[in-house]
Formats: structure tokens, sequence, C-alpha cells
């Protein structure tokens, strides 16, 4: 399928923090998730991700893409993956993608190696097996997205619900970019051309480290403020992939602690990006029990104290043929394809964001093993 080459512009549809429409009936969320989750890690904010992933029983993950092929192949993701599934008696399915970045918006990525065509077939047969529409959650380039969707662009059309595309700099213009794009360029092109219902996260607003109007999921925190009410075994992931020991991944799970190496872990601070549309994807509602406590419950319990610390509000964004992508805010966007992530409340963003993490992963499931 064709994609236009000259800047196109886009139509972004204000939601609030529950979300466009009603979850699925029978409770849960079909999800296909997408990350460039790694052992040795690139970068730790994809372990505290999947573990999120797996904290929120609304999703029901039906498939897990390791994303940026090559990499996978020296630093496989599909290590902290079986041991979650270890971990939570919960096996899913995973596969390692494309290993070259697309040549053009239009590429399908027919011509790469075949032991890197797993994830995209994973991705089209779990949406031609739903029997209702799957969220797309991604972090990392947009690669074998893109190039299931030039293979099959009526598929996504009829089975896509959401697609979050935790990417770019919503500040940028002028022609910075960031570094998920980097990895992919025609494949963030192809995404927010699209014409699906795209909720773009934009990882920056205005440079590195940057929020400055807002638009930007980046917030940070102490692994010690999350971490330590988690399960043990949990903690022992986490520690397994800071550390990177020489042992075994599954027996370390239940090893004891070394005071000296959790000291050393829990001092670590840790930048992140994709918790809070996590919690928007899980349709969860944001409250404040007592003061300086926030928790993400489910919409559907009858909560006092809801606060709304984000939401996804109306613009447009244009997005040239080498990736740059401009936000244009506009309160009278209208239109149904793609939504901006906004923090509403600054001061309290990371804060909010830190205690909704630490009551997620402090209740996740652990299999009895």
């Amino acid at each position: 399928m064709g994609v236009a080459t000259s800047a196109v512009v886009i139509s972004l549809v204000a939601l609030g923090a529950c979300g466009d429409a009603s979850p699925p009936s029978h409770g849960t969320i079909p999800v296909l998730y997408s990350t460039d989750l790694h052992h040795p890690h690139q970068d730790p904010d994809d372990h505290f991700d999947l573990a999120t992933l797996f904290a929120l029983p609304e999703f029901d993950v039906r498939g897990i893409l390791l994303d940026c092929g090559a990499r996978q192949l020296a630093q496989p993701g599909k290590i902290p993956v079986e041991q979650m599934a270890h971990l939570t008696g919960r096996d899913v399915r995973h596969a390692i993608g494309l290993e070259s970045p697309l040549r053009s918006p239009a590429d399908d990525g027919r011509d790469q190696p075949a032991r890197c065509q797993k994830g995209v077939a994973l991705i089209l047969d779990v949406l031609r097996q739903a029997d209702e529409k799957v969220t797309i959650f991604t972090t990392g380039s947009l690669r074998d997205v893109a190039a299931a969707l030039n293979r099959e662009p009526e598929l996504f059309r009829h089975k896509v619900r959401r697609l979050y595309v935790n990417i770019g700099d919503s500040g940028a213009a002028g022609g910075g970019q960031e570094y998920n794009v980097k990895l992919d360029t025609a494949s963030y092109v192809r995404v927010l051309r699209s014409g699906l219902p795209v909720y773009w996260c934009p990882c920056f607003d205005g440079g590195v480290w940057k929020r400055q109007r807002g638009y930007a999921t980046y917030w940070r925190f102490v692994h010690e403020e999350v971490l330590e009410t988690a399960p043990q075994r949990l903690q022992n992931w986490f520690i397994f992939a800071l550390v990177k020991p020489d042992a075994d991944p599954i027996a370390f799970l239940s090893r004891a602690q070394e005071p000296a190496v959790r000291r050393r872990v829990w001092s670590m601070p840790r930048n992140m990006w994709c918790t809070a549309p996590f919690l928007h994807a899980a349709g969860r509602d944001v409250v404040e029990p007592s003061t300086g406590r926030w928790v993400a419950r489910p919409a559907d319990r009858e909560s006092q104290n809801v606060t709304t610390p984000y939401a996804f509000v109306p613009a447009r964004v244009t997005v040239d043929d080498k990736a740059r992508a401009t936000l244009h805010l506009d309160e009278t966007a209208q239109g149904e394809a793609v939504h901006v992530f906004k923090i509403l409340d600054q001061a309290n963003y990371d804060k909010i964001m830190a205690s909704c993490l630490r009551e997620l992963l402090a209740g996740l499931r652990i299999a009895d093993r």
C-alpha cells in the first residue's frame, strides 16, 4: 500500500483518562505488546514496563513482539519474558522481530531473513484469530507493526481497537528526533500517517529529558520507591536484570538476596515513559485514598478522590518525510485517528506514577511454585 510523500496533517481527538469505548464484554482487553526488551538490558525501563503489563489483570496478553531482531540475537529479550512467565504462571507467545529498518513507509519487510519474520507473523496471527478488536501497545520502534500493516492493512482496520505508540518528541519542530524514532524512521512515518486509532505518547516535549508543555510521558524515580514492597521473587527478577549475573535465570528468582547488591540496586535512579499509557489502556482511574498516596484502580469500582493527572487532548500533528513530527495545539481539532498524551498535573506527576507503580508491583500475582 503506497504512502503519500508530502507532509501530512493529522487531527487528534480529545479523550479523558477512561478512553473512548467501553471495555470488552468478557472483562479483559486483548493486547499485543511490542518491546525493545533485552538481556543484558539496553535500558531497564523495559523490565518495569513488562512487569506493569503482567500486573494489570485487565490485559489478556495475546503475544509479545521482541523488537530490533538483530540485537535480540545477541541480547535476547526472551530471557526476562520466560522468567516473567515462570513467576506468574502465564505463558505468552513471543517472537523476535525484523532485523533491519524498513527502507520506506511502504516496505513490508518480506525481503528480510526468514529467521526474523516470526514477529510480523505473530502480529498477523493474533489479529486474524481475535474475535474482538485488539489493543497494540508499542515501546521501541514501530518496525514490525508497520511491516504487518503494509502486508494486511484491512486486517488492521478491522481488528485494531487502539494503537499506543510510546515514541517521539512532541516539541521537536526543526528536526529533533527521539531515540525510538531513529531506530526506524520509515515505520514512524507509516504509523503516524496510517489513519488507525493511534494514541501518541511522546517520550519528550522539547528535547531529551524535557516535558516543557507536558506533552510527554517521561518521569523518574529511585528503585527503592517502587521495589521495596514488591514480592521477593519479583525483586530478584529486577536484580537479575540490573546486575546481569552469570546464573541460571529461573533458579535466581528464588535466591536469597545479597544485602550489598540489594542496596546498590535500590539506590539506582530510573527514567520511565510508559506507565501512564498502560494505566489508560487498562481503563484505570487514579485515586488519592490518602494524602500523598495514589493508586490506579479499575474504573468500575466506586471510588472517591478520583484525580486526573493526565489525559489525551485535541491537537494536530504534521509529519514530514524525514520523520519530523510537529505538534500544533488546536482546541477545535476534529477527527478520529490520533490522540496525544498530556500531563495535567506537572507538579505531582512523578510522585503519582511512582505511587501507582509501587502499588501495582506489590500486587502482582506470583505463581505458587
